[in-house]
């Protein structure tokens, strides 16, 4: 029998069941929370869209299934294994781990033969990520179900128009059909558009706005040296007389600093280990010092506008004038509170290397950036980073007629 008639049965049987079991697998952490949101609206978007006669059932699990394999192809035969195990009808598997196809970003793998497929969230990009996930979903869920072609690349879809009414946020994807292996079809961005977009979607999937809260010690040390600075009236002088590219400078090139301290102390740098590994690891390098970058700079936001509020309240006007030789004005403020700022942030450097680098990579990387760097050995054996979180699936299911 042909691929298209092993297929067509495949779906002819589970459309006669009038009920269609669609699981959602997932990585820990961003992964699971996507595919939480997803489901919630899942079975409603597939009666609407895709076929109303059909009762679907949506389930999800979270199961780190990329913690043992990488490859693509071993991918999809895990996903199927727990698809398979779980009784469902279609797997899709979502992870936050970027993978690439020669040197284009893969965005979506599909197995018709076993109705399962894998998304990669960086590849969907930093930007409505969790409308984008939705929309490929319910077209995966039709294509693997026989009732409509996913559409990702742009052409018509079959009976449903889903390309027309769930819109197409991830152009331009291009179509890979397989030569060898299991998958029959493989979504791929270009290779310069892609690489972009899977940069932003890894530093978005790292969430860097966690660093604020996730080093501590780093934080006190940018508080405590701040609030110090803010009544110093040495640095009272030099915010009023630097100029506006000098006080620029000194919070960028702190920021810098502390961004090349936080790497260097946590050994966060990768090496490659052979020529293919290259590009891979210049991908990753990069993709740390943009979210320590954009970490250590919500730090400076927060402090800035505490220091900011600090100097109004403590400051009284007339010690401050006695020193400015003028009454001060809301700008002197502004200016003071920026040098105490990027003054404290080299402080803030220092009070990094106190933090435990089990406590730096939490706050600067979500759960299989992590899980990675264990793997290739940069990470203290058996960390708890993984916590509890492999020790059991988490199942649960919500159905629509």
């Amino acid at each position: 029998m042909s691929e298209h008639g092993r297929h067509g049965a495949a779906t002819a049987e589970v459309a006669d069941r009038g009920r269609t079991v669609v699981g959602l697998l997932a990585d820990p952490d961003t992964p699971t929370e996507v595919a939480s949101k997803v489901a919630d609206q899942l079975s409603s978007l597939l009666s609407d869209h895709v076929d109303r006669d059909i009762e679907w059932e949506v389930r999800t699990m979270t199961h780190p299934i990329t913690a043992s394999v990488q490859d693509p192809e071993q991918v999809l035969d895990a996903v199927a294994d727990q698809a398979a195990e779980a009784e469902w009808d279609i797997g899709i598997y979502l992870t936050d781990l970027p993978i690439q196809h020669g040197d284009r970003p893969i965005v979506v793998d599909v197995d018709h033969h076993r109705r399962v497929a894998g998304l990669s969230l960086p590849g969907f990009g930093p930007f409505r990520q969790h409308e984008k996930v939705r929309n490929a979903v319910v077209r995966l869920v039709a294509d693997l179900a026989g009732i409509a072609t996913a559409g990702l690349d742009g052409g018509q879809d079959q009976p449903g128009q889903l390309a027309q009414t769930l819109g197409s946020p991830l152009n331009p994807v291009h179509v890979v059909e397989a030569d060898e292996g299991r998958h029959t079809r493989r979504y791929v961005t270009t290779p310069r558009r892609g690489r972009v977009r899977l940069l932003a979607g890894m530093v978005s999937t790292n969430e860097p706005w966690r660093l604020l809260l996730g080093m501590r010690t780093a934080l006190a040390a940018v508080l405590g040296t701040s609030a110090y600075l803010t009544i110093n009236s040495t640095i009272w002088l030099l915010a009023t007389r630097l100029g506006g590219v000098k006080l620029t400078l000194t919070l960028l090139i702190s920021v810098a600093l502390m961004v090349v301290w936080i790497i260097g102390a946590h050994h966060l740098w990768e090496r490659a280990r052979d020529a293919e590994e290259r590009e891979e690891v210049v991908l990753f390098n990069v993709s740390t010092v943009l979210t320590l970058a954009i970490g250590v700079l919500t730090m400076c936001v927060a402090v800035y506008v505490i220091t900011l509020l600090g100097s109004l309240f403590l400051l009284d006007d007339s010690v401050f004038a006695q020193y400015l030789g003028r009454p001060p004005t809301l700008g002197d403020h502004l200016l003071l509170s920026w040098l105490a700022t990027g003054l404290a942030t080299v402080a803030g450097a220092l009070g990094s290397g106190l933090d435990s680098e089990e406590a730096v990579r939490r706050a600067a990387y979500g759960y299989r950036e992590r899980q990675r760097r264990d793997e290739i050995g940069e990470a203290d054996e058996g960390g708890s980073d993984r916590g509890g979180e492999d020790d059991g699936d988490r199942e649960r299911s919500s159905s629509s007629s």
